[in-house]
């Protein structure tokens, strides 16, 4: 108690973990789990940087690692930056006198 976890000392705890929820331990690892979230903060729009500090690694190895697994998901990521050029939703907003010529 009281020190920090060596190499070994997960691996029982998430099999076990992972047994309880009716899954395979020698599919699902501490790794997976890693990779989910990491992909799931990225999907989420968590600055890669944010999500690199978050996960102890460094924004070259997401980058390197999980570009192929968001890009796919780059045009919904993008969309969602773009200007609504649509009618407004609101009554209050009126439109802008033309000049002419």
């Amino acid at each position: 108690m009281g020190e920090p976890w060596k190499r070994s000392d997960h691996g029982p705890l998430v099999a076990r973990a992972v047994r309880a929820a009716g899954l395979d331990p020698h599919e699902v690892t501490i790794y997976a789990l890693r990779h989910s979230s990491i992909v799931r903060q990225l999907l989420a729009g968590v600055p890669v940087r944010v999500v690199a500090v978050n996960h102890d690694t460094s924004v070259v190895m997401i980058e390197r690692t999980y570009s192929r697994y968001i890009g796919d998901h780059a045009d919904a990521l993008a969309r969602k930056a773009l200007l609504d050029l649509g009618a407004p939703t609101s009554g209050n907003v009126v439109p802008l006198a033309t000049t002419a010529g």
